[in-house]
């Protein structure tokens, strides 16, 4: 991979900005931002991305139009195409332009038919960031006709910053920081029915307030219905941070008694040990650091947790060790606080 001066200082800056304390939509506005001072675009989505069930679940964006939400996750989900993000998130190739995926002949793809013509695009270039085998957020740039296609080198300096921008989505979901908006919780479920076309058909007040969490677009909502009605049941869940700081958990399904298509999206404040699970990726555990935790969190003292696991207990204590540096924190009880309490309240979420 061979950058240019100009390559190589957009390289240096985003991993300036990688590392720094930001929250997640703050980390890729200004990413994006300065990708596009070396990129040249007319359009841009920046999501996060679930990396167990790999669905976007917020995004940044420009020149994306709300009503093309809903038709970017059928596409994903429902129609036959090249360079899916879950794809390219599974593949060793993580950076894909849509010209060259098709062969030189774009107009096969689905979602040059029908999602770049919502924006006047002719041009996509995708990319996903992982580190470690997980997938953390994806990124989605596009041009018009009056520009020349992506090349080989936007990919090569895209891929060039896969990693650190990976570390840095990872980190932001650890992050500590004020809420912002509403912090009371609605209370209960929300639940959604939604028309094939993304359109909510019925909902709850809860459902309404949760909504009101959620990033404009709604990404979330428009991944778990497509995802259910591709028939994907167990993928089609995400968790999301919503705007007040909240993690929120989404289930998708195919809503019985409706048209054909309609889908129910139950929405609701993500139970605490589906989020310390989330958080192990997040602050990448290992494997067996990631049992020790569940022990430490279950009250499990360190010889029970050797007993369970079959290693010593010096072991366990190196693990704990290792745990309280990637965590920050020096004991315990401060640990399980950290897990269980300061990331799953709203009044000291990201």
């Amino acid at each position: 991979m061979r950058l240019s001066v100009t390559q190589r200082e957009a390289v240096r800056d985003i991993m300036a900005i990688c590392s720094l304390d930001l929250d997640s939509r703050t980390l890729r506005t200004k990413i994006a931002g300065r990708l596009r001072r070396v990129i040249s675009q007319d359009a841009f989505c920046f999501g996060t991305i679930d990396p167990w069930t790999l669905l976007v679940t917020d995004e940044v964006s420009d020149g994306i139009p709300s009503a093309g939400a809903a038709l970017a996750a059928r596409n994903e989900y429902l129609i036959a195409d090249v360079d899916k993000f879950a794809v390219l998130a599974r593949s060793r190739r993580t950076v894909a332009i849509l010209s060259q995926s098709t062969g030189g002949n774009p107009g096969v793809s689905h979602r040059f038919r029908s999602v770049l013509p919502i924006i006047d695009a002719r041009h996509e270039m995708r990319a996903v960031f992982v580190a470690d085998g997980s997938c953390w957020g994806g990124v989605a740039v596009f041009r018009n006709g009056g520009r020349p296609d992506f090349t080989h080198g936007d990919a090569d300096l895209v891929q060039a910053i896969s990693v650190p921008v990976a570390v840095a989505l990872r980190r932001a979901a650890c992050r500590r920081g004020a809420a912002v908006g509403v912090s009371t919780d609605p209370g209960g479920p929300g639940v959604l029915i939604l028309d094939q076309g993304g359109g909510v058909l019925a909902t709850n007040e809860a459902g309404r307030r949760r909504l009101d969490e959620l990033s404009p677009h709604r990404m979330a909502v428009h991944e778990v219905a497509a995802a259910a009605r591709a028939g994907h049941n167990s993928r089609a869940h995400a968790r999301v941070r919503s705007r007040t700081g909240r993690w929120l958990s989404l289930w998708g399904s195919p809503f019985d008694g409706g048209h054909e298509g309609d889908v129910s999206v139950v929405i609701q404040t993500a139970p605490t040990s589906e989020i310390s699970q989330l958080l192990m990726l997040a602050y990448a555990l290992s494997p067996r650091e990631r049992d020790v935790l569940q022990r430490v969190i279950a009250g499990i003292p360190s010889a029970g947790i050797a007993a369970e696991l079959h290693i010593s207990i010096s072991t366990v204590q190196d693990h704990l060790k290792s745990i309280f540096a990637k965590v920050g924190v020096r004991s315990r009880g401060r640990l399980v606080s950290h897990i269980l309490g300061e990331h799953y309240l709203p009044h000291a979420a990201l």
